[in-house]
């Protein structure tokens, strides 16, 4: 057994030492010395090996716990040697060995912590901008701007003059409804009533072009008939405050030779399994198929799952599967479709409709390679149909032709979220982290570890998103620490994604963390197609912000935890933010 006193210098406190019971003199254990038991006080451990009269202290204390950053943990290991300055006593059960407090010496230890890194990492300049609030489409003015940035052209007037067509009209903004009098003469740009609009008439093709600025700037250019009273429509396209052309159209309304092929309907089938398990006197069948669609371009995948089937193989309800629908801000006019099978006749029915315009239904013989897989210690018996022969046309006929209206597809009053809204006046990242550093056994360095728990919520996608990361490199204190370090934007902790939109939408993100500041980056990469899903526009974001953390030393768990402070902490606003417009098929590949 040993005992002694060890005054520490650097916190100035003496504390009490002694192993609680017999241990091995070649191999002895590391003790705890008594200490202070507040948070902040050092925790010592200790061994003293007897066969070679030596003394190891190993310590770890905290220092700034008010400082507002990760609290600086110290680590610092010693030994120092006893032999010749023992003084030994033996009696018949003991041996008594004591130095005396003049010949004891002071002695120094090896730092191994603090590791602070900071310096490493290049600092992102934080925004200064304000916060704004997120502008959603139903905001006035600002949602119609984005959505449709068109003109009515009425009230037109025509007369020839010394320098050519005169050209007097009023001019209605759809986004704002704001009008303003115009008059278009000599075939160049004129300034209209209060100055925030040029017009310009080309007598050659009667075409009437608007150049307009109402904090945002939009151009546009249409044919007009001067002769006629009736309004003209102009449809424009923005250039401030980001270049955008809304267009709102379903779907594969504009895909190329739609009107015509539609009148002849055909489909495509890429893809066909079914299947069908019976289960002693229970049976279900299943079907997947993908199919084409050359009309609109439009590739669609339909599933049905658990239909009961009779005993003849036949649909209990005789039921219609419903198939993937289109993306469409207009509900009532999106692609919808929907299939069934005839099992014992092979045959395939498919009846997709587009109810304001096309309606047509057409089915096929099926050329179907089955096999069976049966499991007879479970009554399980699985028939699985492949189609032989693919790609496999279907073909139509049209049921049902309706015409719309030549604008159906100009305006869609704006409703709900706006990723491009949000991108373009609100990028903002909400953030928050927290961390827990274990120091449990001081005996070692590598026994220090640092989890972090790090969450984003990003404004414009609309979705959420955590991510949680944990290891020996966010550990401030050790040598591996790398705060420079980029993380990804991805679940660590249990590999999926949380949010549908944020997995469909966001390309690259990454996040950056150094414990020791309280500092935050993000770099992130993302997309939005809500108003011209032909021509997303991929935006590019990156900003920081030092956060205060409130931290706290928890002695009896040997832990130390710091959070972001506040409940609402603010968010991280982008420093640099760029986008630009791509084809969707650029995109996709």
């Amino acid at each position: 057994m040993a005992h002694f006193l060890l005054h520490d210098t650097a916190n100035n406190e003496t504390t009490s030492c002694t192993t609680p019971y017999l241990q091995d003199p070649d191999n002895p254990m590391w003790n705890n010395c008594e200490g202070d038991q507040e948070a902040v006080s050092p925790k010592t451990i200790f061994k003293y090996t007897a066969a070679t009269s030596e003394v190891e202290i190993n310590q770890l204390w905290i220092c700034e716990v008010e400082n507002k950053t990760h609290p600086l943990s110290y680590f610092s290991s010693a030994k120092t040697k006893l032999a010749g300055l023992l003084d030994c006593v033996d009696d018949p059960t003991q041996t008594k060995c004591v130095v005396s407090d003049e010949k004891i010496s002071s002695f120094d230890g090896d730092y191994v912590t603090p590791v602070w890194n900071s310096d490493t990492v290049d600092i992102i300049p934080p925004s200064e901008k304000e916060v704004l609030g997120t502008p959603w489409n139903e905001t006035p003015c600002i949602g119609t701007s984005f959505s449709y940035p068109n003109w009515d052209v009425q009230n037109v007037t025509h007369e020839k003059g010394d320098d050519g067509a005169i050209l007097s009209f009023r001019l209605n903004n759809h986004a704002n409804n704001q009008s303003v009098v115009c008059t278009a003469k000599g075939g160049g740009w004129t300034i209209c009533d209060g100055n925030s609009t040029e017009v310009r008439f080309t007598e050659e093709t009667s075409e009437l072009s608007v150049n307009q600025t109402v904090t945002f700037r939009a151009i546009g250019t249409a044919p007009i008939d001067i002769e006629s009273n009736k309004s003209t429509y102009i449809k424009g396209s923005l250039t401030e405050p980001i270049e955008l052309s809304p267009n709102v159209a379903p779907e594969g309304v504009n895909h190329p030779g739609c009107l015509e092929t539609s009148e002849e309907p055909t489909w495509i089938v890429t893809s066909w399994l079914w299947n069908e398990i019976w289960r002693g006197s229970y049976s279900t069948g299943n079907l997947t198929a993908t199919f084409h669609n050359p009309s609109t371009g439009f590739n669609l995948t339909c599933t049905g799952d658990g239909e009961e089937l009779n005993r003849d193989g036949r649909y209990g309800h005789d039921r219609w599967w419903g198939c993937a629908l289109a993306r469409s801000p207009f509900d009532d006019y999106r692609i919808t479709s929907s299939i069934k099978l005839n099992p014992p006749h092979g045959r395939l029915l498919h009846k997709p409709a587009l109810p304001a315009k096309f309606r047509a239904v057409g089915d096929v013989d099926t050329s179907l390679d089955c096999s069976w897989n049966n499991d007879t210690s479970t009554d399980v018996f699985v028939k699985t149909c492949r189609q032989t022969d693919l790609p496999l046309t279907v073909r139509g006929t049209l049921a049902e032709r309706l015409e719309l209206a030549p604008d159906a597809f100009f305006e869609l009053p704006p409703e709900g979220y706006s990723c491009t809204i949000a991108s373009v006046l609100s990028t903002q990242w909400r953030t928050g982290f927290t961390s827990d550093s274990l120091y449990t056994t001081p005996a070692l360095a590598s026994s220090f570890k640092t989890n972090v728990r790090f969450d984003i919520q990003f404004v414009a996608i609309d979705g959420y998103q955590f991510v949680e990361y944990s290891g020996l490199e966010t550990t401030p204190y050790l040598p591996t620490s790398d705060p420079s370090r980029w993380y990804e934007c991805k679940d660590y902790a249990n590999g999926i994604q949380s949010s549908d939109a944020w997995a469909r939408q966001s390309l690259e993100c990454k996040w950056q963390l150094d414990l020791a500041t309280g500092y935050v980056a993000i770099n992130h990469t993302w997309f939005c197609d809500d108003k011209d899903p032909e021509n997303p526009i991929i935006f590019t974001g990156s900003g920081s912000r030092f956060y205060d953390t409130s931290c706290y030393v928890y002695r009896r768990d040997e832990e130390i935890t710091c959070n972001v402070v506040g409940l609402n902490p603010p968010p991280v606003l982008p420093t640099y933010l760029s986008w630009k417009k791509v084809p969707a098929a650029e995109l996709r590949a």
